[in-house]
């Protein structure tokens, strides 16, 4: 979708334990997910919303986007 924004439009999708893709003005890329073993998940409510937080804050911190994705 075009952006009638002058700034790089950038969309992160979570897939579970699946790798997170990362579009950054049409430039795609996949970043693995570190996989928990069954025994230590106690919850999976709100991973994502955890993991987009994270991913923000590193954002903020000015790091690159396969450290925000780690």
């Amino acid at each position: 979708i075009p952006s009638a924004k002058a700034r790089k439009r950038t969309v992160v999708i979570t897939q579970g334990s699946e790798p997170t893709i990362v579009a950054i003005n049409g430039h795609v890329t996949r970043h693995p997910v570190i996989v928990l073993p069954k025994e230590k998940l106690v919850d999976t409510n709100g991973a994502g919303d955890s993991y987009v937080g994270g991913f923000l804050a590193a954002l903020s911190k000015g790091l690159d986007i396969a450290a925000c994705c780690k």
